[in-house]
């Protein structure tokens, strides 16, 4: 006999709240000062707190997979086989630093700093994005930082 699967019911309270609740990325309607019974460290009011986030600016989709868009893969890859260090340093899973044969130094002091370089290396010139690169790079950085890992 096939299991039967039992239909949630839900009270009328908890149907109302689902209704009224913030979508996850939304702020609370009225955020409060103070967020429980601690003790409170700072003096005054944050202004900067309270404000909502400004808006990010437009989505931005680097498409590297394309046809007309494989020598963005075609510029990292071959700064990565060119610059070892900086592989090393990007897909490098040990948890001691890693040997180097050679006394190369990595282009950035971390993995964020290698993004930077390499979306800059990849997008400053680029035909499509270099005027969205100009006006905010991180998002830039992100993009390759995305594409590392896939």
């Amino acid at each position: 006999m096939p299991a039967v699967r039992q239909r949630v019911c839900r009270s009328a309270r908890l149907q109302a709240d689902a209704r009224t609740r913030p979508k996850a990325m939304e702020l609370p309607p009225n955020p409060s000062a103070s967020r429980g019974r601690g003790k409170s460290r700072g003096r005054g009011s944050n202004p900067a707190c309270n404000q909502p986030p400004k808006a990010a600016g437009p989505k931005i989709i680097v498409h590297w997979t394309r046809a007309q868009d494989l020598h963005r893969t075609d510029t990292l890859v071959t700064h990565l086989t060119t610059n070892p260090s900086d592989a090393r340093t990007l897909f490098y899973e040990g948890k001691k630093t890693a040997g180097s044969s050679t006394e190369e130094r990595p282009s950035g002091r971390d993995k964020g700093d290698i993004h930077r370089i390499l979306s800059k290396l990849i997008f400053e010139n680029d035909s499509e994005y270099s005027a969205l690169y100009a006006e905010d790079p991180k998002k830039f950085d992100v993009s390759v930082g995305n594409r590392c890992t896939a």
